[in-house]
């Protein structure tokens, strides 16, 4: 075949090539614009979500802020008895405030009214109230979530809110009061020993670098010469490794040890006042039980996975003295509220809260069990991921709200099993 007419053929396939390849990932890129832009809670399994915690009541405000002002988020977390077996048992965990990167500052941290810095002891069924203040140390349009890391899982994400920071980027400042009285700025406290020192280290890397493959040593530009040569040999016959490199390489060794020595000293210095770094877990107090109101079976949950529709039968007995209304459904990070446009805003942040049907609505009395169905639609199944309709075990938990006309009120936990709709007469069976 001619050579040229042969170059001449490939050139048209390797363009057309390039060209699907790059409007591939532009495409890939439009499509996921919209989670991109947030956290990409939804990549986790619909069962991390439904059957190890439930976040309700979650605010994270004002949503307008300049650098250096206070957001807080305040909200409850219930690790749920539905906690998977399969997974390590919840013992340990960190209440943080999920964002992209370190564009705020955590100020101030209380589980069920302690304080805790660092990590807590959780357990299932354990429900933890959590107060979380914020400082905005970047500009711009942040999502913030409150999360549950718990060790062995990873971090579990409540439901977030939109964060608009404006200013000046320099101008925060985190000033702390040292034992000593001294305040320092705890943004900045450190930083030039911190970034000077391991410097000096990458600096003297560097050299070595650059002497061993840009100043002509043959060591790299006569490969073909150098593999020929057995591995402890260092070639000294043919001028690879002189005595001058041993030179140098032993005068980088000693700088390298001299910045160790120097670092050494300094950490030792008995001019610097240093405190171990401290280690606290808490094991918050317990919150006062609740009333106990009402108890629910489940029946039978069917979803239709086309128009996310969600639908749960259930047995529930009001076991107290006062008629009670079924006011709200938790599932992980969402939260669908039986009320008007304000019990939906005091639910948790609005991308989060859907609206939910009961059938009948009316309050059950004292003493009294009736069947009730709940119906929720919402897009929010399908954003993020709630119901596990293509899973090993197709089960949801969540928390129904009930409660009383005076303001009593008490969650109660159920889990069921989910039938798709896609099984047909299965799933339409009353």
């Amino acid at each position: 075949m001619d050579r040229i007419r042969f170059r001449t053929d490939r050139r048209p396939i390797s363009r057309l090539a390039w060209v699907a390849a790059i409007s591939l990932v532009c495409g890939l890129g439009c499509l996921g614009g919209a989670r991109l832009s947030a956290h990409g809670e939804a990549a986790d399994e619909p069962f991390l979500k439904v059957l190890t915690t439930a976040f309700h009541d979650v605010s994270i405000s004002p949503t307008e802020v300049q650098i250096g002002q206070p957001v807080t988020v305040t909200g409850t977390v219930r690790v749920l008895k539905t906690w998977p077996y399969t997974m390590p048992a919840p013992e340990r965990a960190y209440l943080t405030a999920v964002v992209p990167g370190p564009v705020f500052a955590m100020k101030e941290r209380t589980v069920n009214g302690e304080s805790a810095p660092h990590s807590i002891f959780i357990e299932r069924d354990g429900i933890y109230q959590f107060r979380m203040v914020l400082i905005a140390r970047r500009p711009g349009r942040w999502h913030v979530h409150p999360g549950l890391a718990v060790e062995g899982t990873g971090t579990l994400i409540g439901p977030g809110e939109y964060v608009n920071v404006t200013g000046d980027a320099a101008s925060f400042t985190f000033p702390v009061t040292l034992m000593s009285g001294e305040t320092v700025n705890l943004d900045t406290f450190g930083g030039q020993f911190i970034w000077w020192f391991p410097f000096l280290g990458f600096l003297v890397g560097v050299v070595w670098m650059f002497y061993w493959t840009w100043w002509q040593h043959r060591t790299v530009t006569n490969l073909a010469v150098t593999i020929q040569i057995p591995l402890n040999d260092e070639g000294s016959d043919i001028g690879l490794i002189t005595a001058k490199d041993h030179f140098w390489m032993n005068v980088l060794a000693g700088i390298t040890v001299v910045i160790l020595i120097a670092g050494w000293v300094y950490n030792v210095s008995p001019n610097v006042i240093r405190l171990p770094q401290q280690t606290v877990w808490l094991d918050p107090p317990k919150l006062a039980p609740e009333e106990s109101l009402a108890e629910a079976k489940p029946l039978r949950a069917t979803f239709d996975e086309g128009t996310g529709t969600l639908l749960l039968n259930a047995e529930v007995k009001n076991v107290s003295s006062s008629p009670i209304t079924l006011k709200q459904y938790t599932l992980g990070m969402v939260s669908f509220v039986n009320g008007d446009e304000q019990e939906m805003a005091k639910a948790g942040p609005r991308e989060f809260v859907g609206r939910l049907e009961v059938e009948p609505n009316t309050p059950i009395g004292p003493g009294e069990t009736r069947a009730v169905r709940l119906r929720v639609m919402s897009k929010l199944f399908a954003d993020e991921r709630i119901v596990p309709t293509h899973a090993p075990q197709q089960f949801i938990a969540g928390l129904l709200r009930f409660q009383r006309a005076e303001g009593a009120q008490q969650m109660v936990l159920v889990r069921s099993n989910i039938i798709p709709t896609e099984f047909g007469q299965l799933a339409s069976t009353p």
